[in-house]
This record gives C-alpha cells, sequence and structure tokens, in this order.
C-alpha cells in the first residue's frame, strides 16, 4: 500500500511538473532570450486589433479567416474590464471565450490585453460602477496648462483615475485575478500565450497627478525599494534618470522633491514609480492564478511634438523611466515600445536591454522593420497594429508566410549566434563575418545599375528592372530599401532571406566558389528545394521589392 501510495504521488508530481513546464514562458537559450511555447521557441508574427473589433464575435466572425490567410501565427485581442464585470463581483467571461474558439478554430494563438483601469492614459475601460464613485475611486487632479493630445476644446471628458487609490487597486487585483482563473480553467491548451496589464498607462496633460493621495505621496519618503535599486545599479542606469537624481547630488533618501527635484522631470520619476506599482500589484494578482508571461507597452516620449512628460503619459515605461519600472515591477517581464515614431532604429535599440528581451506589440507596417527588430535585437516578435484593416495577397502576408515556415531556423540560428542581419543604406558594399567566412554584402539593383553603366549599358528602370510586376511605393531615404538576413547552416551551407541583395563569401583571405544555389521553402523544419538557379540568376538572387528565400552551398576544396 504504501509503495502504490509514494507511486501515486511520484507520478502526480511528475504530471504537475510537465504541465507546469508546458506553460508559455521566457527563456535564456544561447545568444537570446526567447518566448517559449509548448517547449519550443516561438517566434510572434502578429498582428494587433482595433481597440473594439474583439468586442463583437458577430463583427469579428469574418475577420478571423482573413487573419489566417494573411499568415499571423498571433493575434493581439482585448479583453475589456468593462464587459467582464459589468456589475461588482458578478463576471463574465463569454467574450474571452469567444476568441478563444474563434483562435483555435483558425489554429492562432492570442496575446491578451487587459483594458484595465488604464487605455492609452485614461480610464474609459474600467466599468461604469468604478467611475460613477468617485469619493471611492478618485480621478486624479492636473494642472491643465495645455491640451490634451486627441482632444478639443468642448469636447465631453474622459475619466482618469489615480493609480495611488488602494480601493482601485484591490478592486482591478479583483478582476484581473478572476480573468486569470477563468483563462486557467478553460484554456489548458494555452492558446494565450502573453498578457498586457493595461495599455499605454501614464498621465496625459500634466507630469503628475496633484490629487491629495498624490500631494501625500509626494510629501513622503522615496520608497526605500527604488533608492536601494538606483544606488545598486547607479553604473547602468538610463542617463536620462541618472542626470535627474545628479541634481540633488545623488542624495539617499528624502522626499521626491528633495531627492529628485521639483520640475516635470522629477514629476515624471514620482508617476513612474506610481504606476508601475500599480501595475506590478496587478499583476502579482494575475500571476498567482495563472503565471503566463506579462509586458507593460509604452507610448513612446519624448518625441517630436511631444517633448515634455504629460505631452506623452508621464510615469509611463518610456525608455528614460525603464529603471524606475523595473525596480517597482518585477512581475512584468519586459516592457515593449509601441512605435509610430519615424525613428524605429533609436526606439529597438532603447528597449533592447540585458533585462528586457524586445516586443514590439504595435507598429506600422514596415517590412524592414520586421527584419531590424527580429535580426538586431533578437525581438521575441513584431505585431501590426490595426492588422484587420489589411488585407490577404498583400506584402506582410508574403513576409509571415516565408518567416513563419523558418522560425525554428531563425530562432535557432539567434540560439546559435548565426544569423547576420543585413541592412543597408548605403552603396558600398559592407563587410561582416559569420560561421568562419567573411562576407561582402552589396544591394543587389545598385550593383547591377553599377555594372551596367560600367558596361555603358542603360540600367533598365521600374518594374522591368525587378522581372515584372507593379514596382512597391518608393521607401523614404533613411529606410534600407535592401534587408534580409543571413543564416548559417551546415559547412559551407548558407541561407538567405530578404530582399534585394547580394552576398560574396570568402574564406582564409581569398573569395569562396558557388557550388549550387537553390530557392525553396522549409516545410516542418526540413528544407524543399525549389529551382536550381545558375546562369544570369546567379546576380540577381533575390527578388528586388518582395522577400525571396535561397540555399547557398559553397565549393569545398578538393583535398
Amino acid at each position: 500500500m504504501l509503495k502504490q501510495f509514494v507511486g501515486t504521488v511520484a507520478l502526480a508530481a511528475v504530471c504537475i511538473h510537465a504541465a507546469a513546464a508546458s506553460l508559455p514562458r521566457l527563456e535564456q537559450r544561447g545568444a537570446s532570450m526567447q518566448l517559449i511555447v509548448d517547449d519550443k521557441p516561438y517566434l510572434i508574427l502578429g498582428g494587433e486589433l482595433h481597440n473594439s473589433s474583439a468586442s463583437s464575435a458577430e463583427y469579428m466572425a469574418p475577420i478571423w479567416p482573413r487573419l489566417k490567410q494573411m499568415n499571423l501565427n498571433t493575434v493581439l485581442s482585448t479583453v475589456n474590464w468593462d464587459m467582464i464585470e459589468p456589475e461588482e463581483g458578478r463576471f463574465n467571461f463569454s467574450s474571452l471565450d469567444r476568441q478563444l474558439d474563434s483562435a483555435r478554430a483558425q489554429g492562432m494563438r492570442l496575446a491578451v490585453i487587459w483594458f484595465g483601469a488604464y487605455k492609452n492614459a485614461r480610464s474609459t475601460y474600467a466599468p461604469g460602477w468604478v467611475r460613477r464613485d468617485t469619493t471611492r475611486f478618485p480621478r486624479v487632479s492636473m494642472n491643465r496648462g495645455k491640451p490634451e493630445f486627441m482632444s478639443y476644446e468642448g469636447a465631453m471628458p474622459m475619466a482618469v483615475l489615480t493609480p495611488l487609490s488602494p480601493q482601485l487597486q484591490t478592486a482591478e487585483r479583483r478582476a484581473f485575478a478572476a480573468f486569470l482563473a477563468h483563462l486557467k480553467a478553460v484554456d489548458p491548451q494555452h492558446t494565450v500565450i502573453l498578457i498586457q496589464v493595461d495599455n499605454e498607462v501614464g498621465m496625459l496633460g500634466d507630469s503628475r497627478d496633484r490629487s491629495k493621495l498624490a500631494q501625500e505621496a509626494w510629501d513622503a519618503q522615496v520608497p526605500r525599494a527604488l533608492m536601494n535599486y538606483l544606488e545598486r545599479h547607479r553604473s547602468t542606469l538610463r542617463p536620462e534618470l541618472l542626470a535627474i537624481w545628479n541634481r540633488q547630488q545623488f542624495r539617499r533618501s528624502g522626499t521626491w522633491e528633495q531627492v529628485f527635484g521639483k520640475d516635470a522631470q522629477a514629476e515624471e520619476v514620482f508617476m513612474a514609480w506610481a504606476y508601475a506599482s500599480y501595475v506590478e500589484s496587478v499583476a502579482q494578482a494575475g500571476k498567482k492564478e495563472l503565471a503566463l508571461p506579462m509586458y507593460a507597452n509604452a507610448w513612446l516620449g519624448p518625441q517630436p511634438g511631444q517633448p515634455q512628460a504629460g505631452d506623452y503619459p508621464s510615469g509611463g515605461p518610456v525608455a528614460r523611466m525603464m529603471d524606475v519600472w523595473k525596480a517597482a515591477a518585477p512581475s512584468i517581464s519586459m516592457l515593449s515600445p509601441d512605435i509610430y515614431v519615424d525613428d524605429v532604429k533609436g526606439a529597438l535599440a532603447d528597449f533592447d536591454r540585458a533585462d528586457n528581451p524586445v516586443f514590439v506589440p504595435e507598429a506600422r507596417f514596415k517590412t524592414v522593420n520586421i527584419f531590424r527588430a527580429i535580426g538586431t535585437h533578437k525581438a521575441l516578435g513584431w505585431s501590426i497594429f490595426g492588422v484587420e484593416d489589411l488585407f490577404p495577397g498583400k506584402q506582410l502576408t508574403q513576409v509571415y508566410e516565408v518567416l513563419g515556415s523558418m522560425t525554428d531556423i531563425i530562432l535557432g540560428a539567434q540560439e546559435r549566434g548565426m544569423l547576420h542581419t543585413v541592412l543597408l543604406d548605403r552603396d558600398d558594399p559592407v563587410p561582416a563575418s559569420l560561421a568562419g567566412y567573411s562576407m561582402s554584402i552589396r544591394g543587389m539593383t545598385a550593383q547591377i545599375k553599377k555594372m551596367m553603366f560600367d558596361a555603358g549599358v542603360a540600367a533598365p528602370t521600374g518594374a522591368s528592372a525587378t522581372g515584372g510586376g507593379a514596382a512597391a511605393p518608393a521607401p523614404a531615404k533613411k529606410d534600407p530599401t535592401s534587408f534580409g538576413f543571413v543564416i548559417a547552416g551546415g559547412p559551407g551551407e548558407f541561407f538567405l532571406v530578404g530582399q534585394d541583395f547580394m552576398v560574396d563569401f570568402g574564406r582564409n583571405g581569398k573569395l569562396a566558389e558557388i557550388d549550387f544555389v537553390e530557392e525553396g521553402r522549409f516545410t516542418d523544419g526540413r528544407w524543399i528545394p525549389g529551382r536550381r538557379l545558375n546562369g544570369d540568376e546567379l546576380v540577381m538572387l533575390l527578388p528586388a521589392q518582395s522577400i525571396g528565400l535561397i540555399r547557398v552551398k559553397l565549393l569545398e576544396p578538393g583535398r
């Protein structure tokens, strides 16, 4: 009997461990932090729905098949606090259940955005019973020195609840925990792989809350947890935060004004601690029910036209406040930029830290930026906002088809350090190295035009220069037109994926010779060859205005 009991306990322990192992998680694998789903690395090729789309199953019914046809593997959809708890303590998860059913029917995963007390710095998704009770759930108070973003004189007000309210925190914790508990019960297969806690939190219209609760917190001592973090990480703090602290001679204690000053920059630090602490409390409550990876997204700032905290949401997880958020919200796995600024390169670099894997939940669609994020910054994934506005058959469909077929190859190469990102913004060849080979990487179209010019031949223009078809819209000058990945496979084997670039390989100071080149595709991680390229096509290996994939095998010297 004892042996049977011990055996049963051991089996139960194994089952529990197996269940825990299958929970989506972040894991360091070799040179990259990766999202692990079903115990395998997973690359999010995503799209985020418009704010209200997921609230109606009828509205979404024709959209789900389109998203599948566009080759998304992950949809970022929303769960709204006001819909799941319309009356205090009474929950209705039917909108979530319908999303789960629809995603499963299409074989897609979900990253769920929790629209709780905060969405784009406002509280319009808080339930009516919360917004009506301004005594129990007080609002922020602000000095309105400037018009708010996306508002106008005479506009009806939108609620903005203070994150310093213990009652609000308790109410949202309870709702978020109920949401995660329900998800645990109905989603054992982990259709949902990621959770966003609230949305673009922060305060618009002023640099800090000036309510009674906020003033009391401002006049109190800076929390010891924040001061300890700043002291431990002083050598690696963001320069903007370090400069703010330095103005007060790096004081180690005192009120917020004594430690950081009394201008908008100091007040942004104060609000960052307030919002991050609030989000941490909500995330903790949810993780007790279901410990999925969680992230917080940032409305970027400062940015052109929004130079000061309050022009963009003060206290949000922007790059300059990242250390404050890391100190206050350890349950948040990553702080993620919503990228609508022109400086995509800078935004990605700002959020790429050893303690912060890159994930882009909202962005405009530009193919080059997908390659930049995944290649240069080892991003967990990329998501286009308002994806239901796009249609199958366009460039996003092709990009996600090619990358989706080779995610195992890409993530394996990331892990081994065997992926080189091509981003050419000049005509001169760019030197690089990979897997013991030197590489000279050139823009294909630019090189062909140069060869024709040198030979006294006028280069073709327009669609004929790219092998037929309609010409793509001309990109902005700052965007590379030649981009992609070079991935090392076996000995002397390389995969080139992208558009409009060419590579000359060398080894030991000598140029290598091509053995053969073939087009093809990956199916279930296996290379399926297509055309064997030779002759003229050895110069034009990748398309100039769409995404291609080829395998290059170099000739090994005889023995």
